[in-house]
């Protein structure tokens, strides 16, 4: 019998803000998201087939800039 794999749950939601200075966004992701931030911004952590990307959305949703190592 064979079973199936568990998937491996995300180590952050993708729908959910993460604080710049969270563990998981690495120094030259903030480093450049710095140059961009605005008051009421807010850091997205996407995951994609080729690894992460990290999303700046304005506080209307609307994609600043996407940044990736």
């Amino acid at each position: 019998m064979f079973w199936k794999k568990k998937p491996q749950e995300e180590p952050w939601p993708e729908e959910q803000p993460i604080p710049l200075d969270h563990p998981l966004v690495p120094e030259e992701i903030r480093v450049a998201v710095m140059e961009y931030l605005s008051l009421g911004d807010q850091l997205h952590r996407v995951p994609t087939d080729s690894g992460v990307e990290w999303w700046l959305l304005d506080d209307e949703g609307e994609l600043i800039d996407a940044f990736w190592v």
